[in-house]
């Protein structure tokens, strides 16, 4: 819960001077949170990057967890389940990226293509995801009829700029969607490359 990073700094803080005080110092001046967040999806945090080459390129956070449940991985346990981030605070940071002098930008996701901005009212509902008969979700993610998928994000972003190259990591071949398909062929400024990570496995 990065949000508590102040509350557990001023703990480890008062703990110190407190020692300093009673010079006792048996304490280690530890603080910890490991409650999973249910809300947060890294929206209010404005990384800090580096100036010269590697200020041409850069990662925009888009959301935070994952539903799959894959049998192999860990990340739905330890970054919950999937939380989108608000689609105009990603806008806001490619058009600040973008004025920093940045040349390319990839929207960075455990899932991208299963993006789904939820505006008003939550509630949990059969997946959103593209209809492929192989696939199916454990875990139902929440949607709502007012949203931003995937796709509507990638066609904002890429607008920002058209000398602004796009690109994304990682989608799942389930969520792939045919309209994505069509933008990154009519959008010159989205790259014309997918990065789909394989896993190898048995069936016995």
């Amino acid at each position: 819960a990065y949000r508590d990073l102040p509350n557990l700094l001023t703990q480890v803080l008062r703990s110190s001077a407190n020692e300093e005080e009673e010079e006792d110092h048996t304490n280690s001046n530890k603080a910890v949170n490991v409650v999973l967040s249910v809300d947060e999806t890294y929206a209010d945090i404005s990384p800090v990057r580096n100036a010269g080459v590697d200020s041409l390129k850069a990662f925009v956070s888009i959301m935070r967890g994952c539903n799959n449940m894959c049998s192999y991985c860990i990340v739905p346990f330890t970054r919950g389940r999937e939380r989108s981030r608000e689609a105009q605070t990603i806008v806001d940071e490619v058009r600040r990226l973008r004025d920093s002098g940045c040349k390319e930008v990839t929207l960075l996701g455990q899932n991208v293509n299963s993006y789904n901005y939820l505006k008003g009212e939550r509630m949990y509902a059969k997946t959103r995801d593209a209809k492929t008969e192989d696939f199916m979700n454990i875990a139902k993610p929440m949607i709502s009829s007012e949203g931003v998928d995937f796709t509507a994000l990638v066609d904002a972003v890429s607008m920002v700029d058209p000398e602004l190259r796009v690109r994304f990591t990682s989608p799942h071949p389930k969520d792939f969607p045919d309209d994505l398909v069509h933008l990154i062929g009519e959008r010159h400024n989205v790259c014309s490359y997918v990065h789909l990570p394989a896993q190898s496995g048995s069936s016995e």
